[in-house]
């Protein structure tokens, strides 16, 4: 029986308190620092035979350290160094523990263990998963191990964490994990490719699929009648001839009308807003078997944070997330249309449009006015609406900035709008806040 590791590097000694859980590649244990009494979380390998790949793998990960974000909202369970127990020669290494009271796995989510997540949340939840891969990959990692398993949630906050990371390799690395089948890059499924920062997208692609729909993009009709989900048939069916569930042209694999997909079905219809399904559909159809036209982690990360902004709440109470292009928008919970009224729209040269609805309690955030850099400042607040003092129904633009902008009224009128200060928001309004252009006009 373990009772202590030692710390490789530190030397610190750690001694064992409990068991926090086990699976196919091991055990991972809840230690206390002799020293300080600090906790963490010690994974300990069962013997594979390839104790020495691994650990130089996890050694490489010490050493290079965890990517670094700016968002507090994103954390990633890095190894902290690897650990030493007597008696044994095995493989073992240290990491921080997180808070099981404020993180769910993914199952847990689905299964009704923790509080389901407002559409808001779940798009921050989407927006910070593309986010922290994005940053992994621009640290020079990949981590050809993604799944539902693999990441925790705070379905309240939507914080996320990333754990499991001992599989990240640095990227084009060789590799003996190519991960879960489900999840798996057709091309890695197939032989064809190693996992990479390639493969990575289109795994990621499937998680924020999951998060959607709680049901595996490929899962239909077809797939129902099996008895065994044998790897022939993973294959078959996840790599070689993938066929989505909401194909717009070939129905043979189709979710709806399928005993026990009803959720899923559901889901995708009344929580699923427009552009955020041809996204999945581009995906799943024409993007699966060309690595090339998958989409970049930037792309999702946009679309969740302009879905996350506009979040009108429904007369019948339920808050719902708009893509800022789709008419009309129908509340997911009561299935009324909820009306749009008015629109900031922020044209951009090469990235599209932005458009953020003037409620009252939405706010203009940076995201907005630059949408070609992305950090943790992209949902710093420039703006907020809020109801008119005096003229019920409708509202007012309050600049929360440090920096004076122009307001051009509907009759050409130029008035400055300083900093603290509102004006009214009306059809034909422009303000200008730097080199941008915001217009105000119906959604």
């Amino acid at each position: 029986m373990i009772e202590e590791f030692i710390g490789r590097d530190s030397g610190k000694r750690y001694c064992i308190e409990g068991k926090l859980g086990s699976g196919g590649q091991g055990t991972v244990y809840l230690v206390k620092d002799k020293a300080n009494g600090s906790h963490y979380a010690a994974k300990w390998y069962k013997p594979t035979g390839r104790e020495a790949q691994q650990e130089s793998q996890i050694e490489a990960l010490v050493r290079r350290g965890e990517p670094f974000t700016d968002d507090t909202g994103i954390r990633f369970y890095w190894p902290i160094e690897c650990l030493s127990f007597a008696g044994s020669t095995g493989l073992s290494y240290l990491m921080k523990v997180y808070d099981n009271s404020k993180y769910f796995k993914f199952n847990e989510i689905c299964l009704g263990r923790s509080k389901q997540p407002r559409l808001p949340v779940l798009c921050r939840i989407g927006h910070r998963l593309a986010a922290a891969l994005e940053v992994l990959h621009a640290a020079g990692y990949a981590y050809c191990d993604i799944n539902q398993d693999n990441i925790i949630i705070d379905p309240i906050q939507g914080e996320i964490g990333m754990i499991d990371n001992d599989n990240v390799v640095v990227n084009n690395s060789t590799v003996d994990v190519r991960g879960v089948w489900e999840f798996m890059a057709p091309e890695v499924s197939l032989g064809n490719a190693m996992p990479n920062a390639e493969s990575d997208l289109y795994s990621a692609s499937v998680l924020l699929y999951y998060l959607w729909m709680w049901e595996h993009p490929m899962d239909g009709k077809e797939t129902m009648k099996l008895y065994s989900w044998d790897i022939p048939a993973k294959q078959k069916y996840f790599a070689r001839e993938p066929l989505f569930v909401f194909h717009p042209t070939n129905h043979a694999n189709t979710a709806h009308g399928v005993q026990g997909l009803e959720l899923h079905v559901t889901r995708w219809e009344r929580l699923c807003p427009p552009k955020l399904k041809a996204m999945f559909t581009e995906t799943f159809t024409e993007s699966v078997h060309q690595p090339v036209r998958r989409k970049r982690l930037n792309e999702w990360r946009r679309l969740f944070l302009e879905m996350e902004s506009n979040a009108p709440v429904c007369r019948c109470g339920a808050v719902n997330v708009w893509d800022g292009a789709s008419k009309p928008l129908t509340c997911w919970k009561c299935e009324q249309e909820v009306a749009l009224g008015l629109c900031l729209h922020v044209r951009h040269a090469h990235h599209g449009n932005s458009v953020q609805l003037a409620y009252a309690g939405a706010s203009l955030r940076r995201h907005h006015l630059d949408v070609g850099r992305f950090s943790a400042d992209s949902s710093k607040v420039e703006a907020t609406v809020e109801p008119h003092p005096k003229e019920p129904g409708h509202v007012i633009l309050r600049n929360q900035t440090a920096h004076t902008w122009s307001y051009r009224a509907p009759d050409g009128t130029l008035l400055d709008l300083e900093p603290g200060k509102a004006r009214a928001l009306m059809a034909g309004v422009e303000l200008h806040i730097g080199p941008r252009t915001v217009k105000v006009r119906a959604a």
